[in-house]
């Protein structure tokens, strides 16, 4: 029997549920419903190790340039290698872009 026959929980149950956690964990807003969105500046991910293991990142880019977010979201990934996260069980820093925006190729 596959996963998806075994819950009922969707994947909007499941984003929610991890909003809820990091919003309880660093005592700040999303700011948005879109889950994504939120996270894509790296700021929210960079507090939320800072409240798992304190002083982790020594500094967040709170400038509100692609560049600052992509930074911030580097340095949660590497931040999660420190904590014992492999490669494997992370994301891709392009999986949190706003896909609305990117040129496709035909």
């Amino acid at each position: 029997m596959e996963w998806r026959e075994q819950t009922s929980v969707t994947c909007e149950d499941a984003f929610t549920e991890a909003q809820r956690w990091m919003e309880e964990v660093t005592n700040k807003s999303f700011g948005s419903n879109n889950f994504r969105s939120a996270l894509e500046n790296g700021v929210l991910l960079c507090h939320l190790i800072n409240q798992l293991k304190p002083g982790l990142i020594k500094r967040v880019n709170t400038l509100s340039t692609p560049m600052a977010g992509l930074d911030n979201v580097n340095v949660f990934l590497r931040a999660c290698g420190t904590l014992g996260l492999h490669e494997a069980q992370l994301f891709h820093p392009g999986d949190l872009q706003d896909l609305s925006t990117r040129a496709t190729l035909r």
